[in-house]
C-alpha cells in the first residue's frame, strides 16, 4: 500500500484513515502552528494530501519556500499531491507545489456555482461530495468558454480543468509533472478526509495508467468518420484556433498593461524600503501634485541626514529651492512592517516638520506618514495600523497618517471615475490624523 502523508490534517482525521488500514504519516506547516520551523517530508511518501488555508498564522512570505523543489522532484518520479484549497495566501500553495503560471486563491464562489467536467477523472466523488463543498476559489484570473477544459502554458505545462464556475473560472484542476501530478480541489471542510478515503479506495491518485483516456476511442478516428462529420470537426478546430488567438492577444494586452503601470501601484501593497518609496513617489506624481521630490535624490550630492523621504510642493512651477521656502509643503515619511505603526515612527512627523520649518523658514507645512503596514496580509483585510493615541497626536500637530492600501483604493477609485485627482490631493492636504478618502 502506498505511503500516505497528511499535511495540516488533524489527529482525528489521521486516526480515521489509520482505522481504514492506510499507512499514514502526518506533518504540520508553520501556517498552522504559527511557528517558522522547517518542514521535513518523509522520504517514502507516494501521495501527499494537503489542506490549504486552515492555519491560524500568516507566516513569513518565504515560509517553507524550499519544500517545493524536493516535493516536485518526487512528483516527476510518480508521486501525487492533492490540495484541498480552503483559503489562505497563494504562497501557501506555491511554497509547497512550486510556482504555477497565474495561480491564485481569489474570490470564493458558492458550491451551487461549481460545474464539474463530465469527462473528468474524479467526477464520481465530486458529484457525491458536491453538497459538502465548504470553500471554492477561482484559481486562475481568466475564464474559459463552455467546452474548454484545458489550457496550455509556456512555463507550467497544460492545466486540465476538473471543475469551473458557471461563468468559466477554474476551481479544480490537475497539473501533470513527469510521471506524477498535482491535483487542486475545493475544500469539502470536515468531509475532506472522506474524499481522501474515496480517492484512495478508487485508486484515483495511484497509477499513471488510470489517468489515460479510456479504451474504445478508436471509433473517433478519421477512418470511421463520414465526410459531414469531418467537415464539422474541421470548422470546430478552425474556430478554436481563432478563439485561442484572440485569447492570446488579450493575454498579451493584459501582461503589457500590468507591466506598464499596475505593477507599480501594486508595490504600494507589497513593497518596502526603496521599492516602496519609489512606488509612493510614483503615486503622488500620478495624482498630479505640483512637484514631487525624492529627498534622497535632491540631496544626493550633499552630506547630511536625509530624514524624510519626499516633498510634495505646490505650486510646482518654481524651482525646488523656492518651493520649499515659499510654497505649500507636505513632507512625506515612508515606512513598512508586518505589524502596527510604532509610536516612534509617528513621533518623527512633528520632529522632522519642526526641523524643516526652521531650516526653510516656512510654516506652510504638513507632515504625512505613509505606511505599508501588515504587509504580509492581504490588503483588503488589513486592520487600521494606527492607534487612537497616534491619531489624536497627529490631529493636534496638524499632521496625517495614511495607509498605502487607502492610497491604492483612492487611485483605483479615480481610475473608475468615482473621485478626481484634485479631490484626492485636497483631502491629503486638508485632513489631519487618520487620512481616509470619501470614495
Amino acid at each position: 500500500m502506498a505511503k500516505i502523508l497528511l499535511l495540516d490534517f488533524t489527529e482525528a482525521e489521521r486516526d480515521h484513515l489509520v482505522s481504514q488500514k492506510y499507512d499514514v504519516e502526518t506533518r504540520t506547516t508553520g501556517w498552522t502552528t504559527g511557528g517558522d520551523e522547517s518542514l521535513n517530508l518523509p522520504d517514502d511518501s507516494e501521495i501527499v494530501f494537503y489542506q490549504v488555508g486552515g492555519g491560524a498564522a500568516a507566516g513569513r512570505a518565504d515560509l517553507h519556500a524550499g519544500v517545493h523543489e524536493i516535493l516536485m522532484a518526487r512528483v516527476k518520479e510518480g508521486a501525487r499531491v492533492v490540495c484541498f484549497i480552503g483559503g489562505g495566501d497563494t504562497r501557501q500553495l506555491t511554497n509547497i507545489i512550486g510556482p504555477v503560471a497565474g495561480l491564485q486563491i481569489k474570490d470564493s464562489v458558492r458550491a451551487d456555482a461549481v460545474v464539474f467536467s463530465p469527462r473528468a477523472l474524479f467526477h464520481a466523488p465530486f458529484e457525491r461530495f458536491k453538497p459538502f463543498i465548504a470553500k471554492a476559489f477561482r484559481l486562475l484570473p481568466e475564464t474559459f468558454a463552455d467546452g474548454v477544459w484545458e489550457k496550455e502554458t509556456a512555463t507550467s505545462g497544460k492545466f486540465e480543468f476538473l471543475a469551473k464556475t458557471t461563468d468559466g473560472a477554474p476551481v479544480a484542476m490537475i497539473l501533470r509533472k513527469g510521471r506524477g501530478h498535482v491535483l487542486l480541489l475545493p475544500s469539502f471542510g470536515p468531509k475532506n478526509v472522506e474524499v481522501v478515503d474515496s480517492i484512495l479506495k478508487d485508486k484515483l491518485s495511484l497509477g499513471a495508467e488510470l489517468l489515460d483516456e479510456p479504451a474504445g476511442d478508436w471509433l473517433d478516428a478519421d477512418d470511421y468518420a463520414f465526410p459531414e462529420l469531418k467537415a464539422l470537426a474541421a470548422k470546430r478546430d478552425e474556430e478554436k484556433k481563432r478563439f485561442d488567438e484572440v485569447l492570446a492577444d488579450y493575454d498579451r494586452q493584459i501582461k503589457d498593461m500590468r507591466a506598464g503601470g499596475q505593477e507599480e501601484f501594486h508595490r504600494l501593497l507589497t513593497g518596502e524600503g526603496a521599492v516602496l518609496k519609489k512606488a509612493i513617489v510614483h503615486a503622488f506624481r500620478y495624482l498630479g501634485w505640483g512637484r514631487v521630490v525624492d529627498v534622497d535624490e535632491y540631496w544626493k550630492k550633499v552630506i547630511r541626514n536625509k530624514e524624510e523621504d519626499a516633498w510634495l510642493i505646490e505650486p510646482g512651477d518654481s524651482p525646488v529651492e523656492v518651493g520649499i521656502r515659499k510654497g505649500e509643503l507636505v513632507i512625506v515619511l515612508v515606512r513598512s512592517n508586518k505589524n502596527w505603526a510604532t509610536d516612534d515612527e509617528c513621533a518623527l512627523l512633528q520632529k522632522y516638520k519642526g526641523r524643516r520649518m526652521q531650516e526653510f523658514d516656512n510654516t506652510r507645512m504638513k507632515a504625512v506618514l505613509v505606511g505599508n503596514y501588515f504587509s504580509a496580509t492581504e490588503a483588503k483585510i488589513r486592520e487600521n495600523p494606527f492607534s487612537a493615541s497616534q491619531i489624536e497626536e497627529a490631529q493636534k500637530d496638524g499632521n496625517g497618517l495614511l495607509a498605502t492600501y487607502e492610497l491604492f483604493r483612492a487611485i483605483k477609485a479615480e481610475k473608475e471615475s468615482r473621485i478626481s485627482k484634485d479631490a484626492i490631493r485636497e483631502q491629503i492636504k486638508l485632513k489631519t490624523g487618520l487620512i481616509t478618502f470619501e470614495i
